[in-house]
């Protein structure tokens, strides 16, 4: 194959790449064959390359100069206390960026090869969540985190995974609501066997054309607002995988200006449940 033209159908949602091939018969040319292939799958696995490339440079560099700055104030000058507890303090938590994108990765890899795996138990909700909430509310003086949960009622999951959910949504929240404001975590239990749990916040919302793709790797929203926050568009994605290695789904309601609300639903836990880790 010499040469080759790729297009895309119904909006990028699938890839076609056509190319050309001679056909001869006893050593006679007798006309050209068009072959078209689907390429969607190839073409994908090289927008996440470019992407996690992307991503990955641009995240890293910015704690990565934060903490050398910073290091070499540290060291080549002289400083008082108060400053010194001051850089020492950004330095420690651009660290924790830095882990938190290692992290992230290391959590997408298991999570395309199969091999993450979840230490399902009874959980109590409300403690997990609860215990959420107050770490955010320490952060963030901005915000009022509430929560709305029956004391009593169980799921059937892994406490840290369950936590890292929550934790990425509520991040989100305060996050994308840059101007502040009340983040409210309700959770329902209409249905005998589901439990909804609900993240609203009233930040800058999402538009429409990208509620489909928010759950994609590497996906973020192309918009001014967005783009001067940043991230890595991992952290809905590992959202989606935890939801569903519990048995449950993510989906998310929201337009610009208003808001979103991100809505867990998970399968409630009874004793009688014999579901396996």
């Amino acid at each position: 194959m010499e040469e080759s033209v790729t297009f895309s159908m119904n909006q990028e949602a699938r890839f076609i790449q056509m190319y050309a091939e001679k056909i001869h018969l006893r050593g006679t040319r007798h006309g050209t064959m068009l072959v078209f292939r689907d390429v969607t799958q190839e073409t994908e696995v090289d927008r996440l390359k470019t992407e996690l490339v992307s991503t990955v440079s641009h995240e890293l560099r910015t704690p990565l100069t934060s903490i050398i700055g910073f290091t070499e104030l540290l060291r080549y000058r002289s400083l008082q206390p108060d400053r010194v507890d001051q850089y020492l303090g950004m330095i420690h938590q651009e660290t924790l960026r830095l882990e938190d994108l290692i992290s992230n990765l290391l959590d997408v890899q298991r999570m395309e090869s199969g091999q993450q795996a979840y230490e399902y138990q009874p959980e109590r909700l409300h403690d997990i969540l609860s215990e959420t909430i107050a770490l955010h509310q320490g952060a963030s003086q901005h915000h009022a985190l509430t929560l709305e949960c029956d004391t009593n009622l169980l799921v059937y999951g892994d406490r840290n995974r369950l936590s890292q959910l929550f934790t990425n949504l509520l991040h989100n929240a305060i996050k994308y609501s840059p101007d502040g404001g009340k983040v409210a975590v309700c959770v329902t239990h209409d249905q005998a066997d589901t439990i909804e749990i609900s993240v609203q916040d009233k930040g800058i919302g999402i538009p429409e054309s990208a509620i489909s793709k928010l759950f994609d790797k590497f996906y973020r929203v192309d918009n001014s607002a967005s783009r001067k926050i940043g991230g890595t568009g991992l952290g809905l994605a590992i959202c989606k995988e935890i939801a569903e290695g519990h048995g449950g789904s993510i989906h998310v309601d929201s337009s610009v200006g208003d808001g979103s609300t991100f809505t867990i639903t998970l399968p409630k836990y009874v004793a009688e449940d014999k579901m396996s880790s």
